[in-house]
């Protein structure tokens, strides 16, 4: 079970916990809160499997590998359908505490304004509109980016304990795998 499925289930899975989290804490400032650090989460999750893909294949690939690879557009979209509740906790948060104001983030601006970009490129006939070179470049840079600023985010956390450390953990080492795919294929290509 592939494609849209993922979508599916991964975005109902989502959207389940966020209306978990609000039916048992309230559409109040802590329930929209605990809702933000939730889907955070799971987007980092759901955007690694799309960003480790092509690493992980190039250096084991089973069925497992070949599978995340195959779907990394479809586990893209469930990042993307995740992180669309993030941005609508956001917003909440801002109208449920007038007390607190929207804090716009250019960096964060920037990550929504890749993912958007990234979301409607994913499409083939976006896609070939946009050209195989140009797409590289978008996703490539937007994903990086992307990597960026769940490093940076989780990072700033570090010293509220545990889970942080699970997740900075795993981006670090999404990057290091990605660095050893890449030494592994050069010097593939250089033995050549």
């Amino acid at each position: 079970m592939g494609g849209w499925w993922i979508v599916g289930i991964a975005g109902s899975s989502v959207s389940v916990m966020v209306a978990g989290i609000w039916g048992f804490y309230g559409i109040d400032e802590l329930g929209i809160r605990l809702s933000i650090i939730a889907t955070a989460r799971s987007s980092c999750l759901l955007f690694l499997l799309p960003f480790i893909s092509s690493a992980l294949t190039g250096i084991y690939s089973n069925q497992l590998t070949r599978f995340i690879r195959e779907n990394r557009r479809y586990f893209g979209l469930s990042f993307a359908a995740s992180h669309l509740w993030h941005a609508i906790a956001i917003i909440g948060l801002a109208i449920v505490t007038p007390s607190h104001y929207l804090e716009i983030s250019i960096g964060g601006l920037l990550g929504y304004l890749f993912l958007t970009l990234m979301v409607v490129t994913s499409w083939d006939t976006t896609a070939s509109w946009l050209g195989e070179y140009r797409w590289r470049i978008l996703h490539t840079v937007g994903a990086y980016y992307l990597w960026i600023a769940f490093i940076v985010a989780f990072g700033k956390r570090l010293q509220y304990g545990g889970i942080y450390y699970l997740f900075v953990g795993l981006l670090v080492g999404s990057m290091i795998l990605k660095i050893f795919a890449w030494y592994r294929s050069e010097k593939v290509k250089t033995s050549e």
